[in-house]
C-alpha cells in the first residue's frame, strides 16, 4: 500500500513538472501577440501562399525586391520610410497643497479654473469634511501648458510635496507606426487577391485572412490614438486640505490591515495554478503510460512464451 502511495505521489509531482513546462511560453513562443511581419516577409508569405490559395500563379523567382516591392505590379508596393517624429513626452505630475483655515472652497474651485485657463479639463474631483476640508482633482491641459498650469496651481497654497514625471515615448510610437504601415501593405496585397479570387472557396479564405490584418491595424491604430492623447494631454493630481485634515489617501494606507479573506482568495488561485498544471501534465503522461504498460504487458507475454518454447535439456 505504501509502495502504491508512493508510486502515486511521484507519478502527481512528474505530471506538475511536465504541465508547467508544456503550459510555460518558452521565450515567448506560442503565448505572445503575433508581431507584424517585416515588409519583405510580407510580401512572401501572401503573395506566395495567398495568391497560390487564389489560383493566382505565384510570381517568379526574384519576384520579390529588396525593398519589398514585388514584381508584376500586383503584389505589395514600397511602403517608403517610416517619418520622423519628435519628442513624445508622457508629463504627470502629483502636487499637494495646503491652504488656510477655511480657503479649501476657494481654492478648489480656482484649480479647476486652472484647467479651463489653458484649454485643459477636469477629469474628476472629490472632497470631504465639513468644517475641517480636503479633497483631491484630476485634471488634464495641453503638453504645452505644463508648466505654466503647474505655476499657476502652486500659487493657490502653500506647497508640501510635488512630483513631476516625464516619460519619453518617441520609441513606441515609431514602432507603432512601422507595424501599422506593415500590415496595412500586407491588407492592400490582401484586396488585390480577394479582386482577383476565382472561387467562392477562394474568396472566403482570403477574406478570413484579410479580417486578421484589418483586426490588427485597428488594434495598433487605438495604440496610437491612446498614446497621442497621454503625450498630448498632461496629467496633474492636485491635492488640497486645510490645516488638521489628513490627505484621505495616507489615512487609507496606514490604516490597512492584512485581510483575510485577499490571502484566502489568493490561496485559491493558488491552488487552481497548481491543479492546472498537474491536469494538463496528466494529459500529455497517462496516454504514454498507458502505451508504455501495453508494451511491457506484450514483451513480457513474448518472453514467457519463448521461454515455454524452449525445450527442457
Amino acid at each position: 500500500m505504501r509502495r502504491i502511495a508512493i508510486t502515486a505521489v511521484g507519478f502527481l509531482a512528474l505530471a506538475g513538472v511536465v504541465g508547467f513546462l508544456a503550459t510555460r511560453p518558452f521565450g515567448g513562443a506560442g503565448l505572445a501577440p503575433a508581431e507584424a511581419p517585416s515588409v519583405a516577409g510580407a510580401a512572401r508569405e501572401v503573395v506566395a501562399a495567398d495568391e497560390a490559395v487564389a489560383g493566382v500563379p505565384a510570381p517568379a523567382a526574384g519576384g520579390v525586391a529588396e525593398g519589398g516591392a514585388v514584381a508584376g505590379g500586383g503584389g505589395l508596393g514600397s511602403i517608403g520610410e517610416v517619418p520622423m517624429v519628435g519628442p513624445r513626452i508622457v508629463k504627470t505630475a502629483d502636487l499637494h497643497l495646503l491652504v488656510g483655515k477655511g480657503g479649501f472652497q476657494d481654492a478648489f474651485e480656482e484649480a479647476q479654473l486652472v484647467a479651463g485657463k489653458y484649454g485643459g479639463f477636469v477629469v474628476s474631483s472629490s472632497s470631504h469634511g465639513t468644517r475641517v476640508r480636503s479633497g483631491s482633482l484630476l485634471l488634464r491641459v495641453p503638453n504645452a501648458s505644463f508648466e505654466r498650469a503647474l505655476a499657476d496651481l502652486r500659487d493657490l497654497g502653500r506647497v508640501e510635496g510635488e512630483s513631476i514625471s516625464g516619460e519619453d515615448v518617441s520609441a513606441q510610437f515609431v514602432d507603432l507606426e512601422a507595424r501599422l504601415r506593415a500590415w496595412e501593405a500586407q491588407e492592400s496585397v490582401l484586396l488585390r487577391l480577394m479582386e482577383r479570387a476565382t472561387s467562392v472557396e477562394d474568396t472566403l479564405r482570403i477574406q478570413r485572412e484579410l479580417q486578421d490584418v484589418q483586426l490588427r491595424i485597428e488594434e495598433i491604430r487605438g495604440q496610437l490614438r491612446v498614446l497621442r492623447d497621454r503625450t498630448e494631454l498632461a496629467t496633474i493630481t492636485v491635492r488640497i486640505r486645510e490645516p488638521g485634515a489628513a490627505i484621505r489617501e495616507e489615512i487609507a494606507a496606514r490604516e490597512r490591515r492584512p485581510d483575510l479573506g485577499e490571502a484566502w482568495a489568493r490561496a485559491v488561485d493558488a491552488f487552481l495554478g497548481v491543479a492546472y498544471v498537474v491536469v494538463v501534465g496528466l494529459g500529455y503522461l497517462v496516454p504514454i503510460a498507458g502505451l508504455a504498460a501495453v508494451v511491457l504487458s506484450g514483451a513480457r507475454r513474448w518472453r514467457a512464451r519463448a521461454g515455454r518454447a524452449v525445450p527442457a535439456p
